[in-house]
């Protein structure tokens, strides 16, 4: 790949393969999500997020030097991909907390309705037309929004807001991966975030260490928030190799999603990444014996059927936007 030409002008013509690596990259990162959510009852977040952006980097470098060279992350906008990098830390480490305590697959759903932040943000911050078939949609995916949340039945759990938090703050970092997209290559893309999730991650963990002593008096804490403020550990052999996968999986989903969107063009195949949704059902049933109820299920078929009319939509302006952030998009 020539160091200058950005990931948003690349060919696209084989879009059979192209699905082949979307479905791919969903795949091996709804087994990241597994790992994660299998193992969060033992470690903090923060300490995760460290070891698996540590073994994440030399996949990365290794796909650098193959796809072009280590040229590819020379920058110019080290500030912006800084910003980038901390919203993105904060919408990934949203998400995990909410899956330490929710179903799989119904945390999953809920950091879908990120297309829905991305275009409204398109109309606020970047001053985009969306016709009225647009906000209708929008509107019908918040509506499965609340109606996952469970609003008056009890109280919300704290949780299901930590999912909607996650996919905000992924739609407001979206914003960045479009803009540094049209200059930096995907490689840097994720490079560089991944090398200050290490740094963000340790200075979680500096900084949370006095409640993780908190928290051992109190083991009835909320599974989000004793995620968030459980002590560092040594991982067992097990758990360490884990782990380490997990950080290849990142790196082998990265370069699969970036192929996918090299291949072909976004409004071709993102919404396939909707196939996250029933892949998670599935798997929560297989390791957890998950089964959602009719209230959750019709509050999915709502977050993705309007998700897909965003996707598939020729009338809405925005959705060429939001399919160019699909295109350059690094996921967790």
């Amino acid at each position: 790949m020539k160091t200058n030409i950005s990931p948003v002008v690349e060919s696209h013509n084989s879009p059979l393969k192209a699905i082949s690596f979307l479905i791919a990259g969903v795949f091996v990162f709804s087994l990241q999500d597994v790992i994660i959510k299998w193992i969060s009852g033992n470690y903090p977040v923060h300490e995760i997020v460290f070891i698996r952006s540590v073994f994440a980097v030399i996949p990365i470098l290794l796909i650098a030097r193959l796809e072009g060279g280590f040229q590819l992350l020379r920058t110019r906008h080290y500030g912006l991909h800084i910003i980038r990098a901390v919203l993105m830390f904060a919408a990934y480490m949203s998400f995990y907390l909410s899956l330490a305590a929710l179903p799989l697959a119904e945390t999953v759903s809920l950091f879908f309705s990120a297309p829905l932040f991305i275009t409204i943000l398109s109309v606020t911050l970047l001053r985009e037309k969306v016709k009225i078939g647009g906000w209708i949609a929008v509107l019908v995916g918040f509506f499965g929004v609340i109606v996952m949340l469970k609003p008056g039945a009890k109280m919300i759990n704290p949780a299901g807001l930590l999912a909607i938090l996650s996919a905000f703050v992924y739609a407001t970092g979206s914003i960045l991966t479009r803009r540094l997209g049209k200059t930096e290559s995907g490689v840097a893309l994720a490079f560089y975030p991944t090398i200050m999730y290490i740094l963000f991650s340790t200075i979680v963990g500096i900084v949370l260490s006095p409640g993780a002593v908190a928290q051992k008096s109190h083991p009835s804490l909320h599974p989000s928030l004793a995620f968030l403020f459980r002590e560092w550990q040594l991982p067992s052999q097990g758990d360490l190799f884990l782990l380490i996968l997990i950080g290849l999986i990142a790196a082998m989903g990265f370069y699969f999603l970036s192929q996918a969107y090299r291949l072909a063009q976004p409004s071709t195949i993102a919404s396939f990444e909707y196939t996250a949704v029933p892949l998670s059902v599935v798997l929560g049933y297989i390791f957890w014996k998950d089964i959602l109820g009719p209230q959750s299920i019709i509050g999915i078929m709502l977050i993705v059927g309007s998700g897909l009319y965003i996707f598939g939509s020729k009338k809405l302006l925005a959705n060429r936007y939001v399919l160019s952030i699909f295109k350059i998009k690094i996921r967790k």
